[in-house]
């Protein structure tokens, strides 16, 4: 398979997402991921449609063949918010807490350079530098935006509107 066709199946897969067409998705990103040696995005997406399917064994399974190495910050948080959603479905509460609060301190780290402020927008922070905790204030630039970061939005999206519609 060429590159283009694996870089047009890929959109297609990630245009089905966005509009709640799971099955062709899915469908989609399994054979990307048969066809193919596959990269760690793809096996995340993947997994990801196997997730919205219920079918949450496989998709922990097709994510343990991904290289966390391998990812960005930004992968990586995605990668622990899929895998906390994935175990708080299969009721493995304690899994999950701990899955979502690495996604939660990983995201700090991504929008905010550091690990320790929680901050959004302008606000005035605890900061620790070189091991002194100093209060200033922080502006908090937005993060780029970028096809995995739309990617990221809409599985909180999603999450949040079917929390909110039980």
């Amino acid at each position: 398979m060429k590159d283009e066709d694996k870089d047009f199946l890929e959109l297609l897969g990630y245009l089905y997402l966005q509009y709640g067409k799971h099955d062709p998705a899915r469908v989609i990103y399994h054979t990307l991921c048969e066809m193919s040696d596959p990269t760690d995005i793809m096996l995340l997406t993947y997994a990801y449609c196997l997730a919205e399917d219920g079918s949450y064994a496989m998709a922990l399974h097709e994510m343990d063949k991904i290289s966390t190495d391998a990812l960005n910050l930004q992968e990586l948080s995605g990668f622990h918010l899929l895998r906390g959603n994935i175990f708080w479905h299969m009721r493995r509460d304690r899994e999950a807490r701990a899955e979502l609060r690495r996604f939660l301190e990983l995201e700090r780290i991504r929008t905010h350079g550091q690990p320790r402020p929680a901050v959004i927008g302008q606000h005035i922070a605890p900061l620790v530098v070189d091991g002194v905790e100093r209060v200033v204030s922080v502006k908090v630039r937005p993060p780029e935006e970028g096809l995995w970061k739309k990617f990221l939005r809409f599985i909180a999206r999603k999450e949040i509107n079917r929390e909110l519609s039980r």
